[in-house]
């Protein structure tokens, strides 16, 4: 068996095809689905987390580092970008202490997102080849498992409507 899984909600191209069990298609071939799903859902909300300056200096202070709390109120946080748990533009004014401190509040708040991200009423399409079928629905992810809500629609303007409804 193999299927095709769109992500029609997102603001990616979010599509890769699987057996029911593992990714078959690169770069996710031999990948777990719920392991495929969660990763998407985390590159999908990645760039709105935002560290937020506060937050950042009161868990220094909480660590009993006033350094690198006082350091916050001279850096611009927003600027720090990450990709995949990794610090990727230069930041040559903090030691290694402060970017612990940031990529814990950061992985805290990239969790946050993911959760809202898998609470929202999406459009999703598969398409099994083996059938012959494709399926255009309103569904929701739960831990890597998608979770269908809808029947299926004979086209994505008609879910698109249905979700309108439902929000």
């Amino acid at each position: 068996m193999l299927i095709t899984e769109r992500w029609l909600s997102s603001k990616r191209a979010s599509e890769f095809v699987h057996d029911g069990q593992v990714g078959v298609s690169e770069p996710v071939k031999g990948q777990p689905l719920s392991q495929i799903r969660k990763q998407l859902a985390e590159e999908e909300v990645a760039s709105s987390v935002e560290v937020k300056p506060l937050v950042l200096r009161q868990h220094f202070l909480q660590q009993g580092n006033v350094a690198d709390a006082k350091l916050v109120e001279q850096v611009d946080v927003t600027a720090i970008r990450v990709k995949g748990g990794l610090i990727v533009n230069e930041v040559s004014f903090a030691g290694a202490s402060f970017l612990e401190g940031f990529l814990s509040i950061y992985g805290i708040e990239l969790e946050r997102a993911v959760r809202r991200y898998e609470e929202k009423l999406q459009l999703f399409e598969t398409l099994d080849y083996e059938r012959k079928q494709r399926a255009i629905f309103i569904g929701r992810l739960k831990q890597g498992e998608l979770e269908q809500l809808s029947p299926s629609f004979e086209t994505e303007k008609q879910a698109k409507i249905q979700l309108e409804a439902m929000k």
